[in-house]
């Protein structure tokens, strides 16, 4: 009869009075912060642009317990709470803070490549003939022809 009772309390009580909590949660016009696990209670949201409150689906590990959703605003941060009451009165309470998603604006302005024109450097084919002969004049200075050393007086 011990084992009975032990059994009894390890096990099953805690079943009997934990609250009914969520078994899967997905925000549909979001993204949440980590995977949906029914033990964590806390989460943040990322709304899509435009979207000013969380749409949620959601299963219930208990299907006759109620969820009331409860917005607020705590130092200019929008809250939203879904609390889940089972039969016996219990509650569990997830929260999850929300964030909307900005415009992106972008850093630098895309310009139209067709209208851009390229300022033409007059007679360049010339110049860099000229640049090439010179180097080439150089190279072989000192390459073939090397350096005379001064003889000291």
């Amino acid at each position: 009869m011990k084992k009975f009772f032990f059994f009894f309390i390890l096990f099953l009580f805690p079943i009997l009075v934990s609250a009914s909590s969520i078994k899967k949660l997905e925000v549909l016009n979001g993204t949440l912060s980590r995977e949906f696990e029914s033990s964590n209670n806390i989460y943040s949201i990322t709304l899509k642009e435009g979207e000013s409150k969380p749409i949620f689906s959601y299963e219930l590990e208990e299907e006759t317990s109620k969820v009331e959703e409860v917005q607020s605003v705590m130092e200019g941060n929008m809250i939203t709470n879904l609390e889940v009451t089972n039969d016996l009165g219990e509650k569990e309470i997830y929260t999850f803070y929300i964030n909307k998603m900005e415009e992106e604006t972008p850093v630098f302005k895309e310009i139209n490549s067709n209208n851009v024109k390229e300022k033409e450097i007059p007679n360049l084919k010339y110049y860099v003939g000229i640049a090439c002969f010179l180097i080439i004049l150089i190279l072989f200075k000192v390459l073939v022809l090397g350096f005379k050393k001064r003889k000291k007086k």
